[in-house]
């Protein structure tokens, strides 16, 4: 029988590969290997996998920085698996980080070089050729073709297009649980803590409209409520200084 936190851990990655509402071979298999690094038996893996569909499990917050951290890596290390982040796993992700004070950018930028590793490092190598000669008239062999690497094209990593259809409600499949509450920031429009911080962010990084764009897609509202809501985010946080109409370097659109 596997301890109780290596199976709250496990229950974490469970919950993040069936939050999107599918399981991936990739993401299968990715978790089997997390089981077997951590002992879990065959059995109490299927068991706690069989949950993890059944919407039955919840995420524990480490107690520590470190295992924070260390559990975040194998959480992107797992939705990555099958070479896209969904809408929802996006979003759990950036729960998580909120409680080690990862930056959203930082988050992506964490997504994009699981994504690289996962895709760059197969190479393939040079077919060998078979020179025939003559039996009685041999004749020099063909000069060796030069053999030039192939450029391998990483794939883009698109950022989640968030709707209101798409994000789950701040408990998608189970509650998430943090030690300590999250920051008490002025209610805008009853959004929750973790969306308004995207649309936050968005007013800070992107241009006026390309930001009112963003918060249309995120609310799934047009976009004459989309800029009454951004007037409001500015109004709840006379600190916040949006972009003056500048595109930011590294920036996805």
């Amino acid at each position: 029988m596997a301890g109780a936190a290596v199976r709250k851990k496990f229950e974490a990655l469970v919950t993040a590969a069936f939050i999107d509402g599918t399981l991936s071979d990739a993401e299968r298999q990715v978790l089997h290997q997390k089981a077997a690094a951590m002992n879990l038996s065959r059995i109490d893996a299927n068991d706690i996998m069989t949950l993890g569909q059944q919407r039955k499990l919840t995420v524990t917050i480490p107690p520590t920085a470190q295992e924070r951290e260390t559990l975040l890596e194998e959480l992107i290390e797992v939705v990555a698996a099958d070479g896209r982040v969904e809408a929802p796993e996006y979003h759990l992700l950036a729960r998580f980080a909120e409680t080690l004070k990862i930056s959203l950018p930082d988050l992506r930028q964490r997504v994009n070089r699981r994504m690289q590793k996962g895709h760059g490092e197969t190479r393939p190598q040079p077919r060998q050729e078979t020179v025939r000669t003559a039996p009685r008239t041999p004749e020099p062999p063909p000069a060796t073709p030069k053999y030039e690497s192939p450029k391998i094209e990483l794939p883009k990593f698109e950022n989640p297009k968030f709707s209101g259809a798409a994000l789950p409600p701040m408990a998608a499949p189970g509650p998430v649980f943090f030690e300590s509450s999250m920051s008490k920031d002025p209610k805008v429009d009853d959004l929750p803590p973790v969306t308004l911080q995207l649309l936050k962010q968005s007013i800070m990084f992107d241009t006026e409209a390309d930001s009112i764009a963003a918060i249309s897609r995120t609310l799934n509202i047009p976009a004459e409520d989309a800029a009454r809501i951004r007037s409001k985010i500015l109004s709840a946080f006379p600190d916040l200084k949006p972009n003056q109409g500048h595109k930011v370097p590294g920036r996805d659109k």
